[in-house]
């Protein structure tokens, strides 16, 4: 339902669960675990639904009351998503937006405070949204994604996680082929269907 509505989002949900789960078995989970990671990332942004199309299309900078509504959508997608009756992928997708810094949202948990599963939704959901067209910013190319990861690594985002997502990238030739053809056809989307021109990435406004 999101997708549907939401050309910037269009495969944003498919994406982000093939990186996940390819990451968590690279980082010798279980079976169970990366379907659990693989399912939470799939609905990992169900909650924005709730949000008003007006604010996830803003092209240009979010106000702070703006902002403030963008943030809800991890607590509203828990709240949808508890209806599956898995209590620790309802908390992967509470917490897919926390900082190991602590400066994230919506919970402003710490460290391993945060749930593997959502640090290793969050790597995939930084790379896929730097690297996939917005409406207000074009998609920025693999290596500055992968630059972003490197930076934030043990910051924002899991060190972990992100050696593992290099490793799967830079280790298998087809899968760094295959994020490229993927996200091919919504970039020319969504550059034939708004025009916009470049502005800087910013990995703070990546929701």
């Amino acid at each position: 339902a999101l997708e549907a509505g939401d050309p910037y989002t269009r495969n944003h949900s498919r994406r982000v669960a093939r990186y996940a789960s390819m990451v968590a078995e690279r980082m010798g989970l279980s079976a169970d675990e990366v379907d659990r990671i693989r399912t939470a990332a799939m609905v990992h942004d169900v909650g924005k639904v709730r949000t008003p199309i007006e604010v996830l299309h803003k092209p240009g900078r979010l106000t702070d009351e703006e902002y403030a509504v963008i943030k809800a959508h991890p607590v509203d997608g828990a709240r949808l998503v508890e209806a599956l009756g898995d209590d620790r992928l309802t908390a992967i997708v509470r917490h897919h937006h926390e900082r190991l810094d602590g400066r994230g949202y919506p919970d402003g948990l710490k460290g391993e405070e945060i749930p593997l599963g959502a640090r290793i939704v969050a790597v995939a959901d930084t790379f896929d949204a730097i690297t996939s067209a917005r409406a207000y910013r074009p998609a920025s190319p693999h290596r500055k994604a992968l630059d972003i990861l490197i930076k934030e690594a043990g910051t924002q985002l899991d060190a972990g996680a992100v050696r593992a997502f290099r490793a799967c990238y830079t280790g298998r030739r087809p899968f760094a082929m295959w994020m490229t053809l993927l996200a091919f056809p919504q970039r020319v989307s969504a550059t034939l269907g708004n025009g916009t021109t470049a502005s800087a990435v910013s990995i703070t406004k990546v929701a």
